[in-house]
């Protein structure tokens, strides 16, 4: 999701060692927080497609059919979406309801790496057309009334560059603006194109810097004034969806991500539980005392938490109707 590079993740621990930035940050996110507390036609498109379950292999160009019972899961977002490739939360959620309530259910995973709340409207990283969200709502125009259910993971990269910069605060409070006001305009967009009754479900994010807890001084500090951080910035996400009517799926609660005061036994010592699931469920490697450097997407066990998340927010998933 955030925070890959090793470099990136050592150099904000240098940066937390003059502590103005970090201070400034967690100063906002305490204030934040007190202050509010037709059946049988032919459609064809030629975006970058993935498919699972029972899909064809994936290609630049595909015809995909809007026949009778034909059924759609469109994934979009960032890496959290196809990071573990066929092991990722969307094509877990696909065989989980193609198996139950939506039979055939084809997933078209348009997620990219590293992309962000305003790169997905323009200026995708991976996008044919370098439009994400042109590209979404282009497949759910073309196959209106048979689109089941659309996921949305996105907003953790969008604050990635205030975590280098001296008006780390200013530029935090300014990202959760935009990150906001992309969500809304981003699921307002979905939900013109694909009709009223479609499932559109958002996640919030869990903390990519648990693990490094695990290193004494900076490191530590780091991660505990992240959490306010990532709260914050969780709740603006939640706050986005919800306007629109959207659930969320909670996958910081499902990481425990803000729980450092309840510890448990783990390969690692006895750590805070937020810790514990990091380092089990993320794409890190926790090492006693030392900084996490590489990896901040779920695992392939990670993966399967934040699908049962998404299964929680979505419930029993019905075929579509006819288009409205």
């Amino acid at each position: 999701m955030i925070f890959r590079s090793p470099g990136v993740r050592i150099g904000l621990v240098a940066i937390l060692g003059a502590s103005v930035a970090w201070t400034s940050l967690f100063s906002l996110a305490m204030a934040t927080t007190a202050a509010g507390a037709s059946p049988g036609h032919e459609a064809s498109t030629s975006i970058p497609l993935r498919y699972a379950p029972n899909g064809p292999t994936p290609t630049s160009s595909t015809t995909l059919p809007t026949g009778p019972g034909v059924s759609y899961y469109l994934s979009l977002g960032d890496s959290v979406g196809m990071w573990d490739g066929t092991g990722s939360f969307p094509y877990l959620l696909a065989n989980r309801y193609s198996h139950s309530s939506v039979p055939g259910l084809r997933l078209v995973d348009m997620s990219c790496s590293g992309e962000t709340t305003e790169s997905m409207v323009k200026g995708s990283t991976c996008a044919r057309g370098g439009s994400q969200y042109d590209n979404a709502v282009s497949f759910l125009t073309a196959h209106r009334g048979h689109i089941a259910l659309i996921t949305i993971s996105i907003g953790g990269n969008d604050v990635l560059p205030c975590m280098s910069q001296a008006n780390a605060g200013s530029c935090f409070e300014n990202g959760l603006s935009k990150v906001k006001a992309n969500i809304s305009r981003i699921v307002a967009g979905l939900r013109a194109a694909a009709g009223p009754h479609v499932p559109i479900v958002g996640m919030n994010v869990y903390d990519p810097l648990l693990g490094d807890w695990l290193s004494p001084g900076p490191g530590r500090s780091l991660t505990v004034a992240a959490v306010a951080g990532v709260g914050l910035l969780d709740r603006t996400m939640g706050q986005a969806y919800r306007a629109e009517a959207d659930p969320v799926a909670d996958v910081q609660g499902a990481f425990h991500s803000t729980d450092l005061t309840h510890f448990v036994k783990s390969a690692w010592g006895r750590v805070p539980v937020a810790v514990a699931s990091a380092c089990t469920l993320l794409d890190i490697v926790c090492h006693r005392g030392s900084i996490v450097g590489y990896g901040d997407d779920p695992n392939h066990t990670g993966a399967a938490v934040v699908a049962r998340a998404f299964e929680k927010a979505i419930g029993r998933l019905r075929a579509p109707g006819p288009a409205t």
